[in-house]
């Protein structure tokens, strides 16, 4: 039984492990999306919230975005506090993979 939960923790692990690597390897795909590739899209601010970190007594989030491809809903996260549900953004994202996209804010 001690192995067994041995086992557990290590596997543990190596998911943690595993989805700090996925999310750094989709957050740079999603930062360098070739210019070919490359396609753009209003989307409609929805009301999923996106919690900031460090934030204990009054978490600060943002909404996140939804835009449709050929039919598929796909999904992202605005990174603006000041958007409200049912604002529009422009997006640009990947036209061979959708789910890599990300907002363009006009005053950065």
């Amino acid at each position: 039984m001690k192995k067994i939960g041995h086992y557990f923790w290590i596997a543990i692990g190596i998911g943690c492990i595993g989805l700090l690597f996925y999310k750094i390897a989709k957050r740079y795909q999603t930062d360098h999306i070739s210019k070919e590739n490359l396609a753009h899209a209003k989307a409609v601010i929805i009301s999923e919230q996106n919690f900031m970190g460090n934030q204990p007594v009054k978490p600060k989030f943002t909404y996140s975005y939804k835009f449709f491809v050929r039919g598929i809903r796909y999904t992202g996260d605005s990174h603006d506090t000041t958007l409200h549900v049912g604002d529009t953004v422009e997006i640009e994202y990947d036209k061979n993979s959708p789910d890599l996209n990300k907002p363009l804010h006009p005053n950065e």
